[in-house]
């Protein structure tokens, strides 16, 4: 008798339980492009990169993300460039209800680097929001490209 008890409670914690993306904030990194240019100060870096954050259509409550840190790595972890200065195309913070999506462009201009260095192989941009919901930073990176040089 207590098994079959246990067993008709069961599918309600399984329901109840919902993945990840579900529940929380997820943040994926698009659209990168990187140029190096020369300048008058040495090198420096143009392009873009697009993020899209979503709330899932379980979490508990509504959120407002802030953007945290932004940059340019080489492909083995190395940093090569702080983003700081790349222009969002909208003003922060962004507000996300339950199960709703939006898209921030940034823009990245004249960005002072180490030529040799960018150019020398596949780089990726990471970094992270603030998540209020969460109480915490989300991490997020993009996949290795082939900067324009």
């Amino acid at each position: 008798m207590r098994l079959w008890s246990v067993l008709s409670v069961l599918p309600v914690f399984l329901v109840a339980c919902g993945s990840a993306s579900t529940v929380s904030l997820s943040v994926q990194l698009s659209d990168e492009a990187i140029q190096v240019q020369d300048s008058a100060f040495g090198a420096s870096l143009s392009g873009g990169f697009r993020l899209r954050l979503e709330l899932g259509s379980e979490a508990s409550g509504s959120t407002e993300v802030t953007p945290g840190n932004f940059e340019l790595q080489t492909e083995a972890g190395e940093r090569l460039a702080d983003l700081r200065d790349a222009v969002p195309d909208t003003d922060y913070p962004i507000e996300l209800n339950k199960g709703e999506s939006k898209q921030v462009g940034y823009m990245l201009n004249e960005i002072e680097v180490d030529r040799a260095a960018v150019c020398a192989g596949r780089v990726r941009i990471v970094g992270s929001v603030m998540d209020t919901l969460k109480g915490a930073t989300v991490p997020v990176h993009g996949v290795p490209i082939t900067p324009d040089c």
